[in-house]
C-alpha cells in the first residue's frame, strides 16, 4: 500500500491598510512602464500574492490572526517598503494546479504563489516549466497526537505497544505507514474528522498532518489531545515548504529568498508558525 504527497499544496498571503503610492514613488515614472517585477512593485509600495482564502492556518480571508503564511510574506514585503495584497483563488475544488497557476500568476494577477509544498515529484511538471520555487521556510510534517491512555507516549511504536489504536486520515501517507507497519489504526475520512474522534474519546492516539492540529485547537479549544512532545516525525513524512515566482523575475526570487534567510535566522518565522499551534521543523537541506 503506497501513496505519495500531492504534488503541492496552495496557499497564502495577506491584506494591510492602504499606503499612498505617491510615498513610494517620487521619481515620476510610470510604475506599470516598468519591466522588472520587483522595481515595479517596490514603485507602487505593494507586493501582490495568490493565496486560497480558507485555508487556515496558513492563510484566512478577512481573519485575525490571518495565518502565518500572511504575517511572513507580510513581513518579507515590509523589509522594502511594501504592503501585500491578494489574489484570491477561486477554483473549483478538483481545479488542477497548472489551470490554477494560468488563471492566476501566470495571468500577471499575482507575482508570488505563497506555499507551495516540495515533495519533489516531478516539480517541473507541476509548475508547467514556467515557474521556479524559492528556498524553502520550513518544513511540514505529519505528527503524533495523543491523549488519555498515550498521553506521555513518544513513538508510533510505543503507542502500539500498548495496544491502542492510532487514528490517521484514510489513503494518505500516514495511512500506509501505518499499514505497512501492520500498526493497529482507526480510518477516518479527514483529519478533521481524526480530531472530532479524539475530542469525543473515540481514540486516544492520532497521526495527522500538523497545520491540521492547529485547526482542531481552534475547534475544540478544552480538548485534552496535544503534540507528543519529542515526537520525530519521519523523513518519509517530511516536505518542505516554498514559495513560487515566474521564471524571468530573478530580481524578485533573489529578494524573496534574501528575506527568507533573514526571518530564518532571526528566529521569526519560527515564532509565527508556532504562535498558530503548528510545530515548526527547519527545512530540509
Amino acid at each position: 500500500m503506497k501513496f505519495s504527497f500531492a504534488s503541492a499544496l496552495v496557499l497564502v498571503a495577506g491584506l494591510c491598510a492602504p499606503l499612498v503610492w505617491a510615498q513610494q514613488n517620487t521619481t515620476g515614472t510610470d510604475p506599470d512602464e516598468i519591466t522588472d517585477t520587483l522595481q515595479r512593485s517596490k514603485a507602487k509600495g505593494v507586493l501582490n500574492v495568490c493565496a486560497y482564502p480558507y485555508q487556515y492556518p496558513f492563510t484566512q480571508q478577512n481573519s485575525d490572526p490571518p495565518g502565518f503564511d500572511i504575517e511572513i510574506i507580510r513581513n518579507i514585503a515590509k523589509q522594502a517598503g511594501m504592503r501585500t495584497e491578494v489574489y484570491w483563488i477561486v477554483a473549483r475544488s478538483r481545479a488542477s494546479n497548472q489551470r490554477v497557476f494560468r488563471d492566476s500568476i501566470l495571468a500577471k494577477r499575482c507575482d508570488v504563489f505563497l506555499s507551495l509544498g516540495d515533495a519533489g515529484d516531478d516539480d517541473e511538471d507541476m509548475l508547467m516549466n514556467q515557474l521556479t520555487f524559492t528556498k524553502p521556510m520550513m518544513s511540514m510534517a505529519y505528527i503524533l497526537v495523543t491523549q488519555g491512555k498515550a498521553d506521555g507516549m513518544k513513538t508510533i511504536e510505543e503507542v502500539s505497544k500498548a495496544g491502542i489504536k492510532i487514528g490517521v486520515n484514510m489513503s494518505t501517507p500516514a495511512d500506509a505507514y501505518l499499514f505497512d507497519k501492520k500498526i493497529d489504526r482507526s480510518l477516518y475520512f479527514g483529519d478533521q474528522r481524526v480530531m472530532e474522534g479524539m475530542a469525543k474519546g473515540e481514540i486516544d492516539a492520532a497521526l495527522i498532518f500538523a497545520p491540521s492540529f492547529a485547526e482542531a485547537k481552534r475547534r475544540y479549544p478544552d480538548a485534552k489531545f496535544h503534540i507528543a512532545q519529542g515526537y520525530e516525525p519521519l523523513p518519509e513524512h517530511r516536505f518542505n515548504m516554498r514559495y513560487a515566482v515566474r521564471k524571468g523575475d530573478k530580481s524578485l526570487l533573489d529578494f524573496i529568498n534574501k528575506g527568507i534567510d533573514e526571518l530564518l535566522a532571526n528566529g521569526k518565522i519560527k515564532q509565527t508558525v508556532e504562535s498558530y499551534n503548528v510545530p515548526f521543523f527547519a527545512p530540509l537541506s
